[in-house]
């Protein structure tokens, strides 16, 4: 799965702590898929986190300590995308202002 922009964790009593990652796959379809196995499932609306704890609940016994991550690479690229809004946001003031 390419363009990871989020991880789903929970730990299992004995501390081995198991992951599902949430992104885009082929044709920009949102996929869940599991890092010690290999299950995937296709998102067609909300729910990802509730399906990722479900699976690793089930599939791998882990129930405690469950989070859901913002991955850091997708938090850098909406952090730019900001920026660069809010950059052109100023410079669109900064012009209309000068004309007046």
């Amino acid at each position: 799965m390419r363009g990871v922009t989020h991880r789903i964790t929970a730990t299992r009593e004995d501390g081995t702590v198991f992951e599902v990652s949430y992104g885009y796959g082929p044709g920009q379809r949102r996929l869940l898929g599991c890092r010690h196995c290999d299950w995937q499932e296709r998102i067609t609306s909300g729910g990802a986190r509730h399906k990722g704890l479900d699976h690793l609940a089930q599939a791998h016994g882990a129930l405690g300590s469950p989070r859901m991550t913002a991955d850091a690479a997708a938090r850098r690229q909406v952090l730019l995308i900001m920026l660069a809004c809010f950059a052109a946001a100023a410079l669109i003031l900064w012009w209309a202002a000068s004309q007046g």
